[in-house]
């Protein structure tokens, strides 16, 4: 009976090993997320900055603007605080909460949320505000 056992044991952690290995990104890669989306932001790629937001960001952003994504990211009120941000826009720290995690940078807080194995900015250009919750430019809905 115990050969019967050890079989089934070792089918059973391989497959808690492999589960493991196909967890939700971790906070390095929403670190990398917020990063490369103001990398794309700073070097004024705005096709490149909307492909790391969430639908309902893009979706938000178009209808509040008026114009494509790729526009409307690099344009008016947006434009100019992701910009103006981008400059100093290095060394995220992330912190992940289930399938949200939230990237604190020197000069902004982006608000990310996981989408099959990789994670999409919600919302950038964000203030804390004492008590109440953070200001962004850019949201979803």
């Amino acid at each position: 009976m115990m050969r019967r056992r050890w079989p089934a044991l070792g089918l059973t952690l391989t497959g808690v090993a492999l589960l493991a290995g196909c967890g939700r990104p971790d906070a390095a890669a929403a670190d990398a997320t917020a990063e490369h989306f103001y990398q794309a932001v700073e070097a004024a790629e705005g096709a490149d900055a909307c492909s790391f937001l969430a639908p309902a960001t893009v979706e938000n952003l178009e209808d509040d603007a008026g114009e494509p994504c790729a526009d409307a990211i690099l344009a008016g009120e947006v434009g100019d605080t992701l910009t103006s941000r981008a400059d100093d826009a290095t060394d995220p720290v992330a912190r992940v909460a289930g399938r949200q995690a939230q990237a604190v940078l020197p000069t902004d807080v982006v608000f990310l949320t996981v989408s099959g194995d990789h994670w999409l900015i919600t919302a950038a250009g964000c203030d804390a505000r004492p008590q109440r919750p953070y200001d962004c430019v850019l949201e979803g809905s």
